[in-house]
């Protein structure tokens, strides 16, 4: 379904808001075409497959707030063509967890991380859980100088939680919450101030991101690693290890920085998932047991004292919830049978 917000009188003007809901995943791919260019869309988690776009025009500028299920959003080559406009992307991650991938880095996103990519060449999206994201489309030509300058910092994260940054990350918040304020009546030099304004802050607080090599991202390279097989029961730190060519001594001591312990980070990326799939309602059919298996946990002995551990309930209590947030289930309602537990631990990823 799509509905264009419309002038009450006169000609009829561009649409400067269209809203979107779907739940085909090539349906999406039409629809996402404005913001990410020709692309393909495959989705992650099983069950029911669901995406929704709003998105306004202000000049040449895009401002789009995308949000849905798991899925790897794919501008390969063949998608591209001479004469196909070029534009930056600059996304911000609002909820989820991502990655970006172009021109050989590759970047994990959390909540309040930005990151710029270019549609002139191929890229990958994977969005690892259901997410939001505001994402701001310019005309490279837009840029001037500093086109190629931009162009030349792909995928590489930055956050906005401090330093002037903030300020991109606080206006693309503002934007997303103004979008469905917006109709076609605006005044065109309103819209053009706006979208002087948006390349200007673009410009000013993201040219100078520190260049980045495709070898100084070997963390969000395991981690991308990981979030792609952790389906594969054989998926350890050892095997992780030999994907990527480096010792596990060495991947040890790249991790350690970060605090995170690789086998523990795997357990409770599996462990999340398969809370999430038995909190959703589509999967009622399917076994707790099948629901681990798919996650790469086929011995599930020990797996509702797992959930229990990790997340403050068992399988089936987080089955009969049928809520899910990130990190954790939301809490039970109170029942007479049930006795009154402590509140839930929601442990941060480490």
């Amino acid at each position: 379904m799509v509905a264009h917000r419309a002038s009450s009188a006169g000609p009829p003007a561009r649409p400067l808001v269209a809203a979107a809901e779907t739940g085909d995943r090539e349906r999406f791919a039409t629809l996402v075409a404005p913001t990410f260019a020709a692309v393909r869309v495959r989705p992650l988690a099983d069950g029911t497959f669901h995406s929704a776009l709003r998105s306004a025009v202000a000049g040449e500028v895009r401002v789009s707030v995308l949000n849905g299920s798991p899925c790897v959003v794919t501008r390969s080559a063949e998608l591209i063509h001479d004469g196909d406009p070029a534009f930056l992307t600059v996304s911000l991650q609002r909820s989820g967890r991502a990655a970006v991938a172009q021109d050989g880095r590759h970047c994990m996103l959390g909540p309040g991380d930005l990151v710029n990519y270019v549609t002139s060449r191929p890229y990958e999206v994977t969005f690892w859980e259901p997410y939001e994201a505001v994402v701001v489309t310019v005309p490279l030509a837009a840029l001037g100088s500093h086109a190629d300058t931009l162009a030349g910092r792909t995928a590489i994260a930055v956050g906005t939680d401090r330093g002037p940054r903030d300020v991109v990350g606080t206006l693309l918040d503002a934007l997303a919450a103004k979008i469905d304020d917006c109709t076609p009546g605006d005044a065109n030099s309103s819209k053009e101030y706006l979208a002087d304004a948006i390349v200007s802050l673009v410009i000013a607080e993201l040219v100078d991101i520190a260049p980045q090599g495709a070898g100084d991202d070997l963390v969000d390279r395991v981690l991308a690693h990981c979030l792609s097989h952790l389906s594969d029961p054989g998926l350890t730190v050892e095997s992780v290890a030999r994907a990527l060519g480096v010792s596990v001594r060495y991947l040890h001591k790249v991790l350690a920085p970060t605090g995170i312990t690789l086998s523990a980070w795997i357990r409770r990326q599996r462990l999340e998932r398969i809370g999430r799939d038995l909190a959703d309602e589509s999967l009622r059919g399917r076994t707790a047991a099948a629901i681990a298996a798919r996650w790469g946990l086929p011995d599930t002995g020990h797996l509702s004292r797992a959930l229990k551990a990790e997340f403050g309930m068992t399988a089936s209590e987080i089955r009969r919830s049928g809520r899910w947030e990130r990190g954790g289930p939301r809490p039970l309602p109170e029942r007479p049978h049930l006795v009154a537990a402590e509140p839930l631990r929601h442990p941060a990823t480490g």
